[in-house]
């Protein structure tokens, strides 16, 4: 037996243990290639995930902007609104002033010329006579203290007639040099306005165009799924603000010289007249749970809107999505709030009256047609308007 060879048994078992190993590595190499997928996958979930987040950061963060860009112009806008109407009111008293100069210039000059009619008959009779008489003294003798009684009457008549027409000329000067004064002033005032209409048309399409970049950005958040996330946002923060003038708020203030708001559920005036267009309590984007709190009242832009009672306006500034926003606070936990005015005629801690103009209706907080956002709230809790207003 031949001592350098191998067994045959011994020869299988080796082969048999190299294919083990054979197969045993090719697994561990096949597990190590599965888990390197695995891994691989999941970093790139995880780096879709934080792009996607990113994204979502960015164009909130862009919102954000361009939000704070919407207020400084709606303001802006409310201002230049108010000052046009100043404007327009001043030089509406102006014109009046002028109708009255007109009256008056006409009178004096209808006035004037009948004294130079009368003056001007008078001086013809006190020549013609004048010329008689002294000829008459001359020629017959006639006592000279009686003429000169006669030419003195005449004289002063005269001058007497002059004076009044002195002081009707002198009024006559004076009202025209007024009259073309307020024609001076009414001419700047016009190109006053003229420049302030222009600079209100640049503002108005400023906040368009912002508007239309705030559009695509919202729908893009909405697109990531972060629409109701806004909505939520929304509603909490008017909820803090509100909670926030309810613990600032003077606890000295006395409402007993008014009737109480309590007491006034169905008899309140609307703050505009017009067609609702949003419903208390209906949703306020489909696919969502949440409820619109108030009522949108559809009306022209530039109306007035009028406090439904009386009270102490505890908030009047822009606010996020209501625009400028006018909260009154009418005592006993009720409030009331006004938005998306066109401007504000009320500050903060000014007293108002039931049906006292407190805005005009327009379309700020970014919306697309005029309108007022109207809600009651005791203690918080946002109540039914049409159930306190008159129907």
């Amino acid at each position: 037996m031949p001592g350098n060879k191998i067994p045959a048994p011994n020869r299988f078992i080796q082969f048999f243990c190299l294919v083990i190993a054979f197969c045993c590595s090719f697994s561990i190499r096949a597990a190590d290639n599965a888990a390197a997928i695995q891994t691989n996958d999941l970093e790139s979930v995880r780096s879709q995930i934080e792009e996607v987040k990113s994204n979502i950061d960015l164009a909130k963060s862009a919102s954000d902007d361009l939000q704070e860009e919407l207020r400084l112009t709606e303001i802006a806008i409310g201002k230049q609104s108010l000052n046009l109407r100043d404007l327009e009111e001043h030089i509406q008293k102006r014109y009046d002033r002028l109708d009255q100069l007109n009256k008056i210039i006409a009178e004096h000059e209808q006035s004037l010329a009948s004294e130079q009619q009368y003056l001007a008959g008078q001086i013809r009779s006190a020549y013609i006579n004048g010329r008689s008489d002294y000829l008459k003294l001359l020629l017959n003798q006639e006592d000279p203290a009686k003429v000169g009684r006669v030419l003195a009457y005449y004289d002063y008549y005269i001058k007497a007639r002059t004076r009044s027409i002195n002081s009707i000329r002198d009024k006559v000067r004076l009202v025209n040099e007024l009259r073309a004064s307020l024609e001076s002033e009414t001419g700047s005032l016009e190109q006053l306005k003229q420049r302030q209409l222009v600079k209100k048309e640049e503002l108005l399409s400023y906040r368009e165009s912002r508007n239309s970049i705030l559009e695509r950005l919202q729908d893009d958040i909405k697109s990531k799924g972060q629409e109701l996330e806004s909505l939520k946002e929304h509603e909490h923060k008017l909820a803090m603000l509100l909670d926030r003038l309810d613990n600032t708020r003077d606890s000295t203030v006395v409402f007993d010289d008014t009737t109480p708001f309590s007491t006034l559920k169905g008899n309140l005036e609307w703050p505009v007249s017009g067609k609702l267009q949003v419903t208390f309590g209906s949703l306020r984007r489909k696919g969502t749970s949440l409820r619109w709190q108030g009522v949108k009242i559809a009306a022209s832009a530039g109306e007035e809107v009028h406090a439904v009672h009386n009270g102490k306006i505890i908030f009047a500034d822009w606010f996020r999505n209501l625009g400028l926003l006018v909260i009154i606070d009418h005592g006993d936990g009720y409030m009331s709030l006004y938005g998306y005015n066109q401007d504000l005629l009320k500050k903060t801690g000014d007293w108002v009256l039931a049906g006292e103009p407190i805005a005009h209706v327009g379309d700020s907080g970014g919306q697309i047609t005029p309108g007022v956002y109207f809600e009651i709230r005791h203690q918080g809790k946002p109540l039914n308007p049409t159930l306190w207003c008159r129907k």
